[in-house]
């Protein structure tokens, strides 16, 4: 994970780690725009997903299946 002015983000893989997805899946959300928030660092670069609200993302995600 890497912090950015105090505030942790976390690349694709440690993303898939993190909740158990592929980071395969991950690319596919983000170019269908149904996926998590991110940011990426630089044009063609390196994408970076906020720590707090991808877990608040995927927790929504949960609670809309029950």
């Amino acid at each position: 994970m890497i912090k950015i002015l105090g505030k942790e983000f976390m690349n694709d893989k440690e993303a898939a780690d993190r909740y158990g997805y592929s980071q395969s899946w991950f690319i596919k959300a983000r170019v269908q725009s149904n996926g998590p928030k991110y940011i990426q660092v630089a044009e063609n670069s390196r994408v970076l997903y906020p720590v707090i609200e991808t877990d608040e993302w995927f927790k929504k995600k949960m609670e809309m299946k029950e």
